[in-house]
């Protein structure tokens, strides 16, 4: 018997099986989780459905880039790709502004890490075609060259039954992924390591993705790394910020409460920008609106701004 015509209907299964998995791990629909600060302090942010909004020092509110879709996005601080358009993903700022902006249109985490490299949550299909995803991380360089990352990582996330949430890059390169309920540090060798599993929220409020008690909590979605290797992750399911040291201590830094749940989290210097959506764990329906809330290192919160639907925009940058 050819073992070839054998294993190639096998691990056709083996992905598809894989790929149900994750589905079941994820909330069908759910708010952006896209936040970022660049040096200057202005903060931006998806709003669900509509696009990008730049809010500056001043507290003005603008569009910067318009989408019906969008869920993450990332700052690459040295502009690495401020003149490329990376394949599957948007650059959203004039091309050689430093630092660069990348959307994501559809919903995978990316981030921007300091070897230059883009890494993304992605759908390995072939050496070719990586497209986001959430069964492990790919790399892209800015010539466009993709390699899967850490092949072991899509291994570690199976057993588990979980899918990527949440990218950030911490001290020396490594990466930290989130899962809903786990974190893994990986070097840019490859070498998966395991962070935090489970990550238990000792307040949490509890609220499952989809209302559904049979997804994990606290469901991390946004995730950001201080230079000394501290973790901060938006809890979505638990109404929590979850600050994780280095040697794995969890605790609840920022409460939202109800409607309010956090979805993605930045950091600027030792300040802590949260973005946080309305009815975040249920369908669009629920209402979708956000707003950036600012944690200091003294533990002060302000809300930078609140949308509502009578909120009105600029389209001027």
């Amino acid at each position: 018997m050819d073992n070839k015509r054998v294993n190639k209907p096998l691990s056709i299964f083996f992905v598809l099986m894989a790929f149900f998995l994750f589905t079941l791990s994820i909330a069908t629909a759910h708010p952006a989780s896209g936040i970022v600060v660049d040096p200057e302090g202005h903060v931006f942010f998806i709003y669900t459905g509509h696009g990008v909004c730049r809010l500056d020092t001043l507290g003005r509110l603008n569009y910067v880039h318009r989408s019906r879709g969008g869920h993450w996005m990332c700052l690459d601080a040295a502009g690495v790709f401020s003149r490329s358009q990376p394949k599957y993903f948007d650059r959203i700022t004039p091309a050689g502004t430093t630092p660069a902006i990348l959307f994501a249109d559809g919903g995978a985490p990316l981030v921007v890490n300091t070897d230059g490299n883009l890494y993304y949550g992605c759908n390995p299909a072939n050496d070719m075609e990586m497209p986001p995803g959430g069964l492990t991380v790919s790399q892209m360089s800015v010539d466009g060259r993709l390699s899967e990352f850490a092949p072991s990582l899509k291994t570690a996330l199976g057993k588990i039954n979980q899918g990527v949430t949440g990218l950030a890059a911490g001290p020396g390169g490594v990466i930290y992924v989130a899962s809903p309920s786990a974190i893994y540090k990986v070097k840019t060798n490859g070498t998966v390591s395991l962070f935090v599993s489970p990550v238990v929220a000792e307040d949490c409020d509890a609220d499952p993705a989809d209302h559904n008690p049979s997804n994990p909590l606290p469901y991390l979605r946004g995730l950001a790394v201080n230079s000394e290797g501290t973790v901060y992750a938006a809890g979505t399911s638990c109404h929590r910020v979850l600050k994780i040291t280095s040697d794995g201590h969890v605790e609840g830094v920022l409460k939202a409460e109800r409607p309010w749940s956090p979805t993605g989290v930045a950091l600027l210097g030792n300040d802590l920008y949260v973005l946080e959506y309305t009815g975040a764990n249920g369908g669009s329906d629920e209402g979708w609106l956000p707003r950036v809330r600012k944690r200091a290192p003294d533990g002060k919160v302000t809300t930078l701004v609140t949308i509502t639907s009578e909120t009105n925009i600029s389209t001027e940058r």
